[in-house]
């Protein structure tokens, strides 16, 4: 027990720190590269802070976990609160990028898509906040004795056994199931559009943009994928412990559930750091453009000619957003639009 507790928390601390520098990165580059501030690389900027705090989060229980061999209850309080609020809101924004995008390239409708964003910061901030708040003046926080987290708290193992399941499900385990299903929708109907666009103008296309589209539709099956496999663990692990009852026990002989929910859970921020920008074209391409001719000046701003090629996404209707080049409907096919 003590070796499946010392394999955990190493490979979660691998994670974590993987997810605050990957994290970290996409914020950076945001704000320093202009040519990719783009709306939907807006809304993976909110995706990353929210991931960036649950890094954090996570930071603060398994310091704690290290240094005093368990975790305080000031830092539980904390890292319950803070992990909390995070998880949710990354739930939601990821939502609202899928839909962000469904709308932009299935409706074609890029200014409602931009109108939404108010809506997406009311349900990507605010319901974390009001479900977080409420737990916390209730008292529902705390150690859960790991019986549905991986060396974290969130809801008290001390609580009844409805109380468990109900705050549960409301503090997060509902909202990442309706996630699953309105992603994967969502990007399957996205996926769909975009072929069939392609399809129309197959004949218009080069090989080089042809090329660019089967790769972006690639990355528009990794993206439901990597967040149900990274985050499916805690999810069957709940659904255990309703089984189970009330008198649910853990008898350790799920305990490989517990080390991939350690991993899965803490990577998201990793996970989009290489899809959305070590496997990115225009994003990979800055990185090494700063590496290998200004090391000293890889903070500056970009403002070469690569940002004369991007379009405003005010005035064109992109075909589809993505972390890639994207294919825009625009009378030129050739040209791109990176998010």
């Amino acid at each position: 027990m003590v070796e499946l507790e010392s394999i955990n928390k190493y490979l979660a601390s691998i994670t974590t720190f993987l997810s605050f520098f990957g994290t970290l990165f996409i914020i950076i580059s945001f704000y320093v590269w202009k040519d990719i501030q783009t709306t939907s690389r807006r809304v993976l900027l909110y995706i990353s802070m929210a991931d960036f705090l649950t890094s954090v989060a996570t930071i603060i229980a398994l310091s704690s976990s290290w240094i005093w061999d368990r975790e305080t209850e000031p830092a539980c309080t904390v890292q319950s609160v803070l992990g909390t609020l995070s998880v949710l809101a990354s739930f939601f924004w990821t939502v609202s990028m899928a839909l962000y995008l469904y709308i932009t390239i299935c409706w074609k409708n890029a200014d409602l898509a931009k109108k939404l964003m108010p809506l997406f910061h009311g349900c990507g901030w605010g319901i974390p906040v009001i479900m977080v708040s409420l737990a916390c003046a209730l008292e529902k926080l705390g150690d859960n004795g790991d019986k549905v987290t991986s060396g974290w708290c969130w809801i008290k193992d001390s609580l009844n056994w409805k109380d468990q399941v109900l705050w549960m499900l409301l503090a997060g385990k509902l909202w990442e199931i309706i996630a699953y299903f309105v992603i994967a929708v969502l990007y399957a109907l996205i996926k769909r559009s975009m072929k069939k666009e392609i399809c129309q103008r197959s004949t218009l296309l080069t090989k080089s943009t042809a090329a660019k589209a089967q790769t972006l539709e690639r990355k528009l099956i990794c993206i439901p994928l990597i967040f149900v496999m990274l985050r499916i663990w805690g999810t069957i692990r709940f659904f255990l412990l309703i089984a189970h009852g009330p008198n649910y026990e853990n008898n350790h002989s799920h305990d490989w559930l517990l080390i991939l929910q350690g991993i899965g859970d803490n990577a998201p921020g990793f996970a989009n750091f290489l899809l959305f920008c070590l496997f990115t074209e225009k994003c990979f391409g800055n990185c090494r453009s700063r590496i290998q001719y200004c090391p000293i000046c890889f903070l500056k701003k970009s403002h070469g000619p690569s940002s004369s090629n991007v379009f405003n996404d005010t005035q064109h209707q992109p075909l589809i957003h993505s972390d890639s080049e994207l294919i825009c409907s625009s009378p030129k096919p050739e040209k791109y639009l990176s998010i």
